[in-house]
C-alpha cells in the first residue's frame, strides 16, 4: 500500500524519540508537571527497596518486578516524570487503591487479615483470589510510591487473610489449574515487595494504627506453607495442560519458586515455559510448540514458504492474544533473575551460548507475536492445523484489542533494551505500538483504566525503560471515535494515507476490481449501528465483510461473510456518514468498487451510530416497481429519518418523470416500456442513505402480470399448497382484471398477488449441499431458534450449543412427512469427542422411535454422510430425534455430560400429508354444560 506522507502517528514518535535517546541521539521533552492525584497522595517518606540475593542466588524482590524497576518507577512518580506519573495517577484512581481496601476473602473488620473461608475447595474463591491479588499488588504498589503506611498496613492484611488458608482445605475443582496460578502471582509480586521495605521509623515503629506492620519469617512460612505450595501442588502441578491452560499456571509456579528459593522447582518451571518436552500435541502450553516453525516443505503447508503460527489462533484470537501475553510476562519474570537458557532445549544454563527468554528460539516470542498482531489487525497470515484436521484461523475476537499494555512490554523491551529494528523484524507490533492508547482508553464506546485485574500484565508500567522519560503518554481521546489513520490497517495499493489542512484519512482509489482496509477495536454488539464517515467524489459500492477473502492457496480457509452491502452516494466532497448494522464482530473491512477515477476518502468509524445518528432508511419492501404504459404512477420512495430534516436527489429519472420531497410521479408511454434504474439518496446534513429502485414498465396489465412472474415465480418449482393456492386464486383475480377493472381494482389485485407470491413457500428448499433446507420447517424441543439455524448453516465453526439433554427432535409439523436417504451430521470442529455416538431417530407420534442411522457418529471432525437402514428408506415421518447413544470420553474430564452438534443434515424429501384435518368440533346430545363425557 501507498502513504502519501510517512508519520508516526501519537505515541510512537516518543517511542521514537525514547530510543534516540538511550542512543544519546535526541534530548527527551521537558516532562510535565506533577499530576494533581499523585501530588495529594505522596508523602514525604521516601520507601526504600532492598536487594538481596538469596545462597540460591535469587534476587529479591524479584517476581516480575525488580528492585531497580521499583527505585525507578517510585523516583519517576515522586517527580511527575511522564509517563510514569499518567500511568500512577490511572492506578491510584482504582477501587483497589482505596485506603480502605480490605481482601473479599478476610473475615471482618475487626479480624482483617483471617481467611472468611480457609477452604480452597470450590470455584467460588476464584473471584475473591482474583481481587485480592490485585488489590495486594496494588496496595504494595502505592506503599512504595507515596511512603503512606495505610497501604503497607492493607497489603500486608490481605497476604496474611490468604497466609491464613487451611493447607488441607484445597481440592481441584474444573479449571483451577487455568485461574490460580496468576493470582498467585500476583500476591508473591506484592509479598516480594512488602519484605524487601521496612516500616516507618517513626513514633510507632513496626505499626500503623496499632496493627503490626512488619513483615516476618513466620509470615513467609505461613504464605508459602499454607497458600502458594498447596496452590502448586493441588492446582498448578502437572505439566500436562491444554495450550494456554498450561502457561497461565506457571506464573505461580514460577513465582513460589523464586519466592521460596526452591532452584529445583524453578528450574523445571522454566523448561515447562519454553519446550516442556514431557509432552507432545496439543496437551501443551509451552512457547516451541504453542509458536511453532512451520517450514516450506511441512507436506500440510500449502504457503509455499517458512513461517511461525500461533497455535491457538486456531481456537480463537482471545486465547491466542493471551499466549503472547503470558510469555511476554514469564519472560520479564527470567529477565528480572537474569535467567538463560539453553538456546534449543530451554533448559536454564549459563553456557557462553545461553539466551534471554526474549531471544530464546530465534526470538520465537517476536515471530508468534507479530503474526497475532497482523491477523487482529486486518492483514493475512499464513496458518494450518498442524493435526492434520481440515481446521484454519479463528476469526473470533479477531480485532479485539485493549489495554496493550503488552505490546508496550514487547515493543520496549525489543527496540529499547535489546535495540532491534522492529520496522523490519516485527512491522505490525511496530504500527500497533505507535497507536497505543494511554493508561485511560476508550473499550468499544466505555472508559477504561489500563489498571484492572484479570489475566494482563499492567505492572509492567513499573518497569518502562528509564529511556521513556518525559514522554507523555496518550490523554483519554475526547469520544470514542475510531479514526482510520490511527486505527486502520490498508490492505491493498488502491488505498492510502493523504494529509490535507492537518488531518490524516485513508483515499481509497476505486476501481471495479476494489480495495480493501480494515477496521479493528470495533467493540459492539450486533443490535447497534455503525457509523462510517466518508466523502466521495462519485457514487461507489461499499461491501463492510466479516473477515477478508481466502487466499486460495489453503483449501480450508474460511470464505469472506458479508455484514452489510450500502451505495455509497456521491457527497459531492462533503463529509458524511452511511450507517449500518453492526455484525457483532470486533474487525470490519470496508470493500469498495467503482469507476475509475472516483476515490472515497474514509475518516472514521462510529460505534454509537444507534443513538448518536439519525440515519434515513429505506424501508420499501416492493422493489422491482410494475407499471403500465399510459398509467399515472406515484412511488413512495422517501426514506424513514428520526431527525425530520431529510432532502433528496434521484439519480437516472426517466423521461417524463419528477421527483420532489421522496415522491416520484410518472406517466410512462410503450416507448418506456422495460427496465429503468432510479437511485435516490436521502441527506440529512450529516448522515446519508441511497437505494436504488428498479421500475419495470410493461405495455398493458397482462404483461405488467407476466413481467412479475418471470421475475418471482419459479415455473418448475413445487410449492407447499397452502401457499400455491392463495397464488392462485391471486393470479386469477388479477387476470380477470387486465381488461375489465379499473386502474384503482388492477392495482389492488395486482398488489394483492404480489403478497401472495412473497408468501410462496417451497415444498422442498433446499441448501447448498443438495439436503433440505430445514430450519425454517420444523419446532425443536431443547434447542432455541438460533441452535437450529446453527446446525445448517454451513459452518463447522458453529454449534447448537453445549447440550446437557441427552436427545432432542425436530418436528415438521402435522400436514408434512419426511422421507430421509441420508443423514449428514458433523461436529463442532475440534470438539468430535462431543458429538460421537450420536443416531438419528424417525417417528409419527413422537412416542414410538425407528433407529435411521445405519450407524453412529464417530470421533472425527469431517461431515459424515451416513445412509438410513434398508428397512426405513423411503418411510416418511413427522419428527426427526437426535439421540446420543454412545458418548466419547470427554476433552475435559471436569465437564463431562456435553453434546454439541457442528452440523445436521437431512437428504430426502418433504411431502404434504393428504386430508390434514384443520378444525374439529365435538357434540353430544345429551352434553353437559363445562364437562366432558
Amino acid at each position: 500500500m501507498r502513504q502519501v506522507e510517512k508519520r508516526r502517528p501519537r505515541w510512537l514518535r516518543s517511542i521514537v524519540a525514547a530510543v534516540a535517546v538511550a542512543a544519546g541521539t535526541l534530548t527527551a521533552t521537558a516532562a510535565p508537571a506533577q499530576g494533581a492525584g499523585a501530588a495529594d497522595l505522596i508523602t514525604d517518606n521516601v520507601v526504600e527497596i532492598n536487594e538481596t540475593v538469596s545462597d540460591a542466588g535469587f534476587v529479591h524482590p524479584g517476581v516480575g518486578l525488580s528492585a531497580d524497576d521499583l527505585r525507578n518507577a517510585q523516583e519517576m512518580v515522586r517527580t511527575g516524570q511522564e509517563p510514569w506519573a499518567s500511568y500512577f495517577d490511572a492506578m491510584a484512581a482504582t477501587g483497589h487503591a482505596s485506603k480502605t481496601f480490605r481482601a473479599s476473602n478476610s473475615k471482618s473488620a475487626s479480624e482483617p487479615d483471617v481467611a472468611l473461608d480457609p477452604n480452597y475447595n470450590h470455584g467460588s474463591l476464584r473471584g475473591r483470589q482474583t481481587r485480592d491479588s490485585f488489590g495486594a499488588l496494588t496496595q504494595s504498589l502505592m506503599w512504595t510510591m507515596t511512603g503512606d503506611e495505610v497501604y503497607r498496613k492493607n497489603a500486608i492484611q490481605v497476604l496474611r487473610t490468604w497466609a491464613s488458608m487451611n493447607p488441607d482445605g484445597y481440592k481441584y475443582f474444573p479449571d483451577a489449574h487455568i485461574h490460580t496460578g496468576h493470582p498467585l502471582y500476583q500476591h508473591l509480586m506484592a509479598a516480594e515487595i512488602i519484605r524487601a521495605t521496612e516500616p516507618l521509623d517513626d513514633d510507632s515503629p513496626g505499626e500503623y494504627d496499632g496493627y503490626d506492620v512488619v513483615w516476618s519469617e513466620t509470615d513467609d512460612a505461613n504464605l508459602l506453607g499454607n497458600y502458594a505450595n498447596p496452590i502448586v501442588d493441588v492446582f498448578n502441578f502437572s505439566n500436562e495442560r491444554w495450550m494456554n491452560q498450561h502457561n497461565f499456571g506457571l506464573f505461580g509456579r514460577i513465582a513460589t519458586a523464586i519466592y521460596a528459593d526452591d532452584t529445583e522447582g524453578y528450574a523445571t518451571g522454566v523448561e515447562w515455559y519454553t519446550v516442556n518436552t514431557s509432552f507432545d500435541d496439543y496437551i501443551n502450553g509451552a512457547m516451541v510448540p504453542q509458536m511453532p516453525l512451520i517450514e516450506a516443505d511441512d507436506p500440510d503447508n500449502p504457503y509455499g514458504e517458512d513461517f511461525v503460527q500461533v497455535r491457538e489462533m486456531g481456537r480463537d484470537n482471545a486465547h491466542s492474544e493471551a499466549n503472547v501475553d503470558n510469555f511476554a510476562g514469564l519472560a520479564r519474570m527470567l529477565e528480572v533473575q537474569s535467567t538463560k537458557v539453553d538456546p534449543v532445549d530451554g533448559t536454564v544454563s549459563s553456557a557462553d551460548n545461553a539466551v534471554s527468554a526474549y531471544d530464546f528460539f530465534d526470538r520465537r516470542l517476536l515471530d508468534g507475536a507479530e503474526q497475532l498482531y497482523k491477523f487482529m489487525m486486518g492483514g493475512q497470515v499464513p496458518w494450518i492445523d498442524e493435526r492434520g484436521w481440515n481446521g484454519t484461523i479463528s476469526q473470533a475476537y479477531r480485532g479485539r484489542m485493549y489495554n496493550m499494555i503488552s505490546v508496550a512490554e514487547l515493543y520496549y523491551e525489543y527496540s529499547i533494551e535489546r535495540g532491534v529494528d522492529l520496522e523490519a523484524e516485527a512491522p505490525h507490533l511496530s504500527l500497533l505500538a505507535s497507536r497505543m492508547d494511554g493508561p485511560i482508553f476508550y473499550r468499544g464506546t466505555g472508559v477504561s483504566n489500563f489498571w484492572a485485574q484479570g489475566d494482563k500484565n499492567p505492572e509492567y508500567w513499573v518497569a518502562f525503560p528509564e529511556e521513556l522519560a518525559g514522554n507523555a503518554p496518550p490523554a483519554q481521546p475526547e469520544n470514542p471515535t475510531l479514526h482510520f489513520d490511527d486505527n486502520s490497517l490498508l490492505l491493498d495499493d488502491g488505498t492510502e494515507y493523504v494529509t490535507e489542512d492537518d488531518e490524516t484519512f485513508a483515499r481509497a482509489s476505486l476501481s471495479e476490481t476494489g480495495t480493501t482496509s480494515a477496521m479493528p477495536r470495533m467493540e459492539r454488539g450486533q443490535d447497534t449501528v455503525i457509523g462510517l464517515k466518508y466523502r466521495s467524489n462519485g457514487p461507489a459500492d461499499l461491501e463492510v465483510l466479516a473477515n477478508e477473502e481466502p487466499t486460495g492457496l489453503n483449501p480450508n480457509e474460511e470464505p469472506a461473510h458479508t455484514i452489510a452491502e450500502r451505495e455509497l452516494p456521491d457527497t459531492g466532497g462533503e463529509w458524511r456518514y452511511i450507517a449500518y448494522p453492526a455484525g457483532g464482530n470486533t474487525l470490519n473491512f470496508f470493500r469498495l468498487t467503482g469507476a475509475d477515477g472516483i476515490t472515497v476518502d474514509l475518516h472514521s468509524v462510529i460505534l454509537s451510530g444507534q443513538t448518536d445518528l439519525t440515519a434515513p432508511e429505506f424501508k420499501q419492501a416492493d422493489n422491482p416497481f410494475y407499471l403500465t404504459a399510459g398509467t399515472e404512477t406515484k412511488l413512495d420512495l422517501a426514506a424513514d429519518d428520526t431527525g425530520g430534516n431529510v432532502s433528496y436527489t434521484a439519480q437516472g429519472l426517466p423521461e417524463g418523470a419528477s421527483f420532489d420531497a421522496g415522491t416520484l410521479s410518472w406517466t410512462p408511454t410503450e416507448a418506456d416500456a422495460g427496465r429503468h434504474e432510479v437511485q435516490v439518496v436521502a441527506d440529512d446534513g450529516e448522515t446519508v442513505a441511497a437505494r436504488t429502485f428498479e421500475l419495470v414498465v410493461a405495455e398493458d396489465r397482462a404483461e405488467m402480470i407476466d413481467k412479475l412472474l418471470d421475475d418471482t415465480v419459479d415455473p418448475d418449482a413445487v410449492y407447499t399448497a397452502a401457499t400455491y393456492e392463495p397464488f392462485q386464486a391471486a393470479l386469477a383475480d388479477a387476470e380477470a382484471l387486465t381488461d375489465t377493472g379499473t386502474d384503482a381494482e388492477f392495482r389492488e389485485a395486482f398488489t394483492a398477488l404480489q403478497e401472495t407470491i412473497a408468501a410462496l413457500s417451497l415444498l422442498n428448499p433446499q441448501l447448498d449441499d443438495g439436503s433440505l433446507d430445514y430450519p425454517e420447517l420444523v419446532t425443536a424441543t431443547v434447542l432455541n431458534e438460533g441452535a437450529v439455524a446453527a446446525m445448517a448453516d454451513g459452518s463447522k465453526y458453529n454449534k447448537n450449543g453445549d447440550v446437557r439433554a441427552g436427545s432432542f427432535y425436530l418436528d415438521f409439523g402435522p400436514g408434512y412427512r419426511v422421507a430421509a436417504e441420508e443423514i449428514g451430521l458433523q461436529a463442532n470442529f475440534a470438539f468430535p469427542m462431543r458429538s460421537q455416538g450420536t443416531n438419528v431417530y424417525g417417528s409419527n407420534d413422537g412416542i414410538t422411535w425407528d433407529l435411521l442411522s445405519s450407524r453412529e457418529t464417530s470421533d472425527t471432525n469431517d461431515f459424515e454422510t451416513i445412509p438410513v437402514v434398508d428397512e426405513h428408506q423411503g418411510e416418511q415421518y413427522r419428527y426427526f430425534k437426535l439421540q446420543l447413544d454412545n458418548p466419547g470420553p470427554p476433552i475435559d474430564p471436569a465437564y463431562p455430560g456435553i453434546w454439541s452438534i457442528g452440523e445436521f443434515h437431512v437428504f430426502g424429501e418433504r411431502s404434504e400429508v393428504p386430508g390434514t384435518i384443520s378444525d374439529v368440533t365435538m357434540a353430544s346430545a345429551d352434553a353437559v354444560d363445562g364437562r366432558v363425557t
